[in-house]
């Protein structure tokens, strides 16, 4: 088992299965909640996770996300810039691990960025870094794609793209 979550195994191939049964929601209740606590600084709150995600890949800013370049970094660099980030006049901003990254996407969607895209506006369909490193090689760490929902190793002096989560409120 490498750790892979891809897309391109076809149906007819047999694979081994874990049926699951989700319990009763509360419909009132939308899972992602988008809030702006400081202009320009656009949070998501995940109920489900309890986790506050960066409203904009970082360097974007802007309700919609739609001021700045976005930019890709270094696996340390995206580590780095999490641990130093004051987005939304909080301090305590990491860079997410590869099941907190995976929680963000939307396997419902059928098309193309794979991520709510109201909560989560100007988010390329590329890959994000996550902290964890690849346990067989640690010279690689996961990143996740919301182009398909993917998520691959990379060598962490390549470069992807960036969104800090923190735990919330």
């Amino acid at each position: 088992f490498s750790g892979h979550v891809t897309h391109d195994s076809g149906k007819t191939l047999a694979r081994y299965v874990r049926c699951v049964r989700r319990g009763p929601t509360d419909v009132a209740v939308p899972r992602l909640t988008r809030t702006e606590p400081v202009g320009g600084y656009p949070v998501v709150a995940d109920v489900v996770t309890g986790l506050v995600w960066q409203g904009c890949p970082a360097d974007l800013t802007g309700a919609s996300c739609a001021y700045g370049t976005i930019a890709v970094r270094t696996w340390q660099a995206a580590l780095d810039w999490c641990e130093d980030s004051t987005w939304a006049g909080f301090s305590d901003w990491y860079l997410p691990n590869v099941g907190e990254l995976r929680s963000i996407v939307d396997d419902g969607r059928s098309s193309a960025p794979y991520i709510d895209s109201t909560a989560f506006p100007a988010t390329p369909g590329n890959y994000f870094w996550s902290s964890s490193s690849h346990a067989g090689d640690v010279s690689g760490a996961w990143g996740g794609a919301f182009l398909d929902g993917a998520v691959h190793r990379y060598g962490k002096t390549g470069t992807l793209y960036v969104r800090c989560a923190r735990r919330g409120p």
